[in-house]
């Protein structure tokens, strides 16, 4: 039976063929010492892009208790990724597969016989938590014996691309909010009028609330990646966390010429939550539909609640397309298509699902928009 695929080939080797290979590897010296040679892990891939030889290095990466059980394995089901099971035939099948820069960089490679460098997002499952992967990929054919394999090597990006980040939303982002927090104070200064002067000092005080809204998420992040965020669990009603929410883009410059709404439960409910955190998500998913919104579009912040999950929902007319879909909460990947960016998306589902026992969840059509909801317990 015909194993279903959106991208790569199902087919697998039989296990006699994957020792075959290793065993082949294994007892030539110079193999061996090559591929330790490499700086970080580095494995040989078999036609059908199974693990037939690795370095020590690699043994270590896949969180294995034996070398043995890396082989066979494709290269996302080696790293656990959360898309390598999507489908029976495995690694390389998945629809997110076609935008993934490992699976992408072994096909071109295999098909051209030519080698190639690509990017690379993975997140992979460790003790239940999602770990996120980003390297830089090398692949290039090699022969061997009368064999054809691929030669799979990384660099580990990760330090690169936070620095990356923070250097674009601290030299744009708070820049950016710096700036207007030094005009509006200069402009109250000059400002003779008093209903002026307490528009003004209003705008400021709205201004600063954001710089310190974008230094403290960068914190957060960076405590829910190493595990050690801090969470203050209480009661707290739904439409308290909606109205906060609401109130940190109502008067934001992304706000001008968009239909910014909110609606609230008739009948609230409290939820056992750390309602900064979830405030602070929210105005990421909030300031992502703003600037994906066209003058006029609707924006739409309301909630509704079963009998055992709380939903709050974040609405735009704005259609996803369908490569961008399959990214969205990728460490680094940003819609905006600017170096640095992207670190939004994947924040709001590292502190809502890591941290606060929630889920976050879209969908994106045509006709209707675009909807992110977090769902929190009751």
């Amino acid at each position: 039976m015909q194993l279903e695929t959106h991208y790569d080939s199902p087919e697998r080797s039989e296990p006699e063929e994957i020792i075959d290979d290793y065993l082949l590897f294994k007892v030539n010296p110079l193999i061996s010492e090559i591929l330790e040679g490499f700086p970080e892990f580095v494995v040989v891939l078999n036609r059908n892009r199974q693990i037939v030889a690795f370095n020590d290095k690699a043994y270590s990466a896949f969180n294995v208790r034996e070398p043995e059980q890396i082989l066979g394995k494709r290269i996302g089901e080696a790293l656990n990724c959360i898309h390598s099971r999507a489908l029976p035939g495995g690694c390389g099948t998945a629809t997110f597969c076609r935008e993934c820069g490992a699976a992408k960089a072994i096909k071109y490679t295999w098909d051209t016989h030519q080698k190639v460098e690509e990017e690379c997002k993975i997140t992979g499952l460790v003790n239940e938590k999602e770990i996120s992967y980003e390297f830089l990929v090398f692949t290039q054919p090699i022969q061997f014996k009368n064999n054809n394999y691929t030669l799979f090597s990384v660099k580990d990006i990760s330090s690169e691309k936070r620095k990356e980040s923070l250097e674009r939303i601290f030299f744009h982002d708070i820049l950016n909010t710096s700036g207007a927090i030094n005009g509006l104070a200069q402009l109250l200064v000059r400002e003779s009028n008093d209903e002026e002067k307490g528009q003004l000092i209003n705008s400021l005080v709205i201004s600063s609330e954001q710089l310190l809204n974008e230094i403290l998420i960068q914190q957060e992040i960076r405590h829910a990646e190493e595990g050690n965020l801090q969470v203050n669990i209480k009661d707290v009603s739904i439409n308290e966390i909606v109205q906060s929410a609401f109130e940190l883009y109502q008067n934001h410059e992304l706000a001008i010429g968009r239909n910014f709404t909110v609606s609230f439960l008739n009948e609230d409910i409290k939820v056992k939550t750390d309602k900064v955190l979830v405030v602070r998500s929210l105005g990421n998913l909030i300031k992502n539909a703003l600037e994906a919104s066209l003058n006029n579009d609707e924006v739409k912040l309301y909630s509704f609640i079963t009998d055992e999950t709380a939903f709050i929902n974040v609405y735009n007319s704005q259609l996803i397309p369908d490569n961008v879909q399959l990214q969205l909460f990728k460490r680094s990947f940003s819609t905006k298509q600017k170096k640095g960016r992207g670190i939004g998306l994947y924040s709001v589902k590292l502190i809502i699902e890591q941290n606060l026992n929630g889920k976050v969840s879209f969908i994106s059509d045509k006709q209707l928009g675009t909807v992110f909801t977090i769902e929190l317990p009751r």
